[in-house]
């Protein structure tokens, strides 16, 4: 029998509606942030970036700008890669160790 899906919105759905309400974001974009997996992980990702220093938003005249540090940007990526590569490993010795 196939699944049916449920055609309520989520509540990070509801969340992520109401915050690109607001800004001027292509029609594309919204539609995959008001997705059901677009809304999750903008909600994950969002306060990483903006706790890393890539995204920032100010407040001008009541409307908030938003703006990318690609430097900033560069520098975590390549955090984030050698984190990743350092785990991998970690993976593998576990699996060489724990496997035999």
């Amino acid at each position: 029998m196939a699944r049916r899906r449920s055609s309520k919105e989520t509540y990070a759905q509801k969340v992520v509606e109401l915050a690109t309400s607001t800004l001027p974001l292509p029609t594309p974009v919204k539609s995959v942030a008001k997705s059901r997996w677009g809304s999750r992980l903008l909600l994950v990702l969002v306060p990483i970036l903006i706790a890393t220093g890539v995204v920032t938003i100010s407040w001008t005249g009541g409307l908030p700008s938003i703006t990318v540090n690609k430097d900033r940007a560069v520098v975590v990526g390549q955090e984030v890669q050698q984190e990743a590569i350092k785990a991998a490993e970690r993976v593998q010795q576990y699996r060489a160790t724990n496997y035999r």
